[in-house]
């Protein structure tokens, strides 16, 4: 489900920015980035972007997906982590009270234009 949401979000978001461009120039490659926490794998999001795009001038546009970090803190030692999957256990002092500090869950990065 979120997937289709974010995908129809890469989707607006590029034909926003087609409306800006000259006529030569070519949206070529999206970035975008997803949170190890957002239930959304890289490849169902392409899978789903891909679908939604078929048939349409966005087909060629090419879809890069990387994983976020999650900034974390621990409770217990006060210590600060950054990690890519979701973990119970503080890295220095193995403790279970852990706080996400900081977490986004999706976002596009960049575009790549082109002539």
């Amino acid at each position: 489900m979120h997937d289709l949401t974010y995908a129809k979000e890469i989707v607006a978001a590029v034909t926003e920015k087609m409306r800006t461009l000259g006529r030569d120039a070519k949206i070529s490659a999206v970035n975008t980035a997803i949170s190890p926490l957002s239930h959304v794998k890289s490849e169902t999001l392409k899978e789903t972007f891909a679908a939604l795009v078929k048939g349409t001038p966005l087909e060629q546009l090419t879809l890069n997906v990387k994983t976020l970090q999650l900034d974390m803190k621990c409770s217990s030692c006060q210590a600060g982590f950054s990690v890519d999957k979701p973990t119970f256990l503080c890295p220095k002092c193995h403790g279970s009270s852990l706080t996400i500090t900081h977490r986004r869950e999706f976002e596009i990065e960049s575009l790549e234009i082109g002539e």
